[in-house]
């Protein structure tokens, strides 16, 4: 068994992993790219878990340790049984890598399948250009997925801003428009280009029309929203 490990590369990888019962896949795709000084690996596992994974995990990082002993390891929980939280902290986790300027080496090949499921839907939020996506199916056959996700679509400051407001409660359209100080005919404009792209429902209560963000919305939010703030 031969993995290279040298110096820094100039662009470093970080490997994330769905972690299952088993250290094959990560181990195969360690093998593969090879491991260089400043690299790391992240492996994902859900945060209710078996011994058999908590094996695993241990298995990752005696074997990395033996060939690379400076190679970060991490063993990160994700909340897999909530998925708008799943998402958002995965998107966060893969955007922060990527941020860094590091290219990314994704294995999907192990792992509870809605952690697998939540890592493809964070990365169709992101656009992550340096990035290797693969996965070894059942039969032993390596596949590199490719990028078939669209660019996410873009919203508005004023759009990010009214997301932003609905994340703290229900409100009506009247009230909304007060507090992003839009005019009403403004405020509905946009509430329905947010409805038609499933960021947020309406419903009529009494003479009003009350405004909430939807699942979709949400993670726009929390996720949009710091890109905004660090501009």
């Amino acid at each position: 068994m031969f993995i290279y490990f040298g110096e820094a590369d100039e662009c470093m990888k970080t490997f994330i992993a769905t972690l299952g019962w088993t250290e094959w896949p990560i181990a195969s795709a360690i093998i593969k790219h090879g491991l260089s000084k400043g690299d790391r690996i992240l492996l994902l596992t859900p945060e209710k878990r078996d011994d058999r994974s908590k094996v695993a995990v241990n298995e990752v990082k005696s074997f990395v340790s033996k060939f690379a002993p400076s190679v970060e390891v991490s063993d990160i929980s994700v909340p897999v049984h909530n998925p708008e939280e799943g998402l958002i902290f995965l998107a966060r986790l893969i955007r922060k890598e990527a941020k860094e300027g590091r290219s990314l080496v994704i294995n999907l090949s192990g792992g509870m399948r809605i952690l697998v499921l939540e890592t493809v839907l964070a990365l169709t939020l992101l656009n992550v250009q340096n990035l290797i996506l693969e996965l070894q199916t059942e039969d032993k056959v390596e596949l590199k997925l490719p990028k078939i996700w669209e660019v996410p679509q873009e919203f508005s400051e004023l759009e990010l801003r009214a997301l932003k407001a609905l994340a703290e409660k229900a409100t009506s359209l009247s009230n909304l428009a007060e507090m992003l100080r839009i005019s009403a005919a403004t405020a509905h404009r946009m509430i329905k280009r947010l409805e038609a792209r499933g960021a947020v429902s309406s419903k009529k209560v009494g003479k009003e029309k009350s405004i909430e963000l939807s699942g979709k919305g949400r993670i726009v939010s929390e996720l949009m929203s710091e890109d905004m703030n660090h501009k």
